[in-house]
């Protein structure tokens, strides 16, 4: 990355591109070919795997090329656990096109509560429980807040609470226990084990964001270690609880100059922005320096050529390790020999795969509204 003067991209996938904005594809020595992209169905999870593909990249403001803060982490363990670091508006779509079972998709670890963090969470536990996720309730673990009101347990029973019409509407036909959203919250404040089963580890820590009551994660399997900032400014307890990991993907915000042109926040508003809630490319070189990751991620950047190659520039001045800039359906392949960082060529039309069915439920007709006798046109 230090090479800046005759650094050369690949093109941004909403552009055209087709491969990873990364200038190094590949870290060590795979033990098997990698195709040149990534096409969902089409490669097994390896025993022992870690494969992490970004559902959502962007920015509060969702896109048609960027949805908002999600990463997906698949393991190769027997249960082949789904495991979803945030899940903003957009990320769901992106998930269908990965032929994933929805079924599969219960396990939901929030960062904060921003919206752009958490959007999706409406349609994961009301729509998906219409197209196969029938085995039982979504699970969400997230930080508490300084105040009952402010802490994940709350915003889920709330979220519960707002899908009350859909899930009076599904009685009979959809099992009840598939519209539940079960939260489970945490100390923010702490460095702690929040998920320990099959195999997988999964640890909060604090971070710098607006106000307490925000966390990253690091995830631990079979000798493999991923990490996710969610929004922060460079902190310690980061850097701490992330040390030497083989993935870390943390936010990285343009600078402020690109950030006030792109969306029209003027430069003060842009640059308070920057300064005291997120983090610059200066400082996530230097957050990467202290933790040396195997690889470097970025998210949270409006993605856009001139954004992106500004962002190398300054980042590289700083920091001279291996670095992708995630977009939407970046996949990530991570063993113990070698990182592949590719996109994902998927098809946008997918029905939803249910997957494998663990919970009996028999589905039966709920006599409809009275007022229907009249009120229906005969069609025969």
């Amino acid at each position: 990355m230090k090479d800046n003067g005759s650094m050369s991209l690949p093109a941004l996938a909403y552009e055209g591109g087709t491969r990873a904005m990364t200038l190094t594809p590949v870290i060590g020595t795979p033990r098997r070919k990698h195709a040149e992209v990534f096409i969902p169905g089409e490669e097994t999870l390896a025993d022992g795997e870690m494969r992490v593909t970004v559902l959502g990249s962007g920015n509060p403001w969702p896109t048609r090329a960027q949805a908002s803060a999600s990463v997906l982490v698949e393991v190769g363990n027997p249960e082949r656990d789904i495991f979803v670091f945030d899940l903003g508006t957009g990320s769901i779509a992106n998930y269908a096109s990965l032929k994933l079972p929805v079924n599969a998709l219960n396990k939901v670890f929030i960062t904060h509560l921003h919206a752009d963090h958490m959007g999706d969470i409406l349609t994961l536990g009301g729509s998906l429980a219409k197209v196969g996720r029938a085995d039982g309730p979504v699970y969400v673990w997230g930080p508490g807040g300084t105040e009952p009101r402010l802490g994940t347990k709350h915003f889920c029973e709330a979220i519960h609470e707002a899908l009350a019409w859909d899930e009076e509407a599904g009685k009979g036909h959809i099992n009840p226990e598939s519209t539940k959203i079960v939260g489970t919250e945490f100390d923010c404040m702490k460095t702690q084990v929040v998920y320990d089963k099959n195999g997988v580890k999964v640890t909060s820590f604090p971070v710098i964001h607006c106000i307490s009551g925000a966390v990253g994660y690091r995830l631990d399997f079979a000798g493999l270690s991923f990490a996710f900032s969610g929004d922060t400014r460079a902190g310690w307890p980061l850097v701490k609880a992330c040390e030497g990991v083989d993935l870390l993907i943390h936010e990285c915000f343009p600078p402020a100059a690109a950030l006030a042109a792109a969306s029209g926040l003027s430069i003060e508003q842009a640059t308070m922005t920057l300064n005291a809630i997120h983090t610059s490319p200066k400082a996530a070189g230097k957050v990467f320096s202290l933790v040396k990751p195997r690889l470097a991620g970025l998210y949270h950047t409006l993605l856009s050529p001139q954004v992106v190659s500004m962002l190398f520039q300054e980042l590289g001045a700083v920091y001279a390790g291996p670095v992708v800039q995630t977009q939407d359906l970046t996949v990530i392949n991570v063993t113990k020999k070698a990182i592949v960082s590719r996109q994902a060529k998927v098809v946008n039309q997918l029905p939803p795969i249910a997957g494998k069915q663990r919970a009996t439920f028999k589905p039966v007709q709920i006599p409809p509204p009275a007022w229907w006798a009249e009120a229906l046109i005969p069609i025969d």
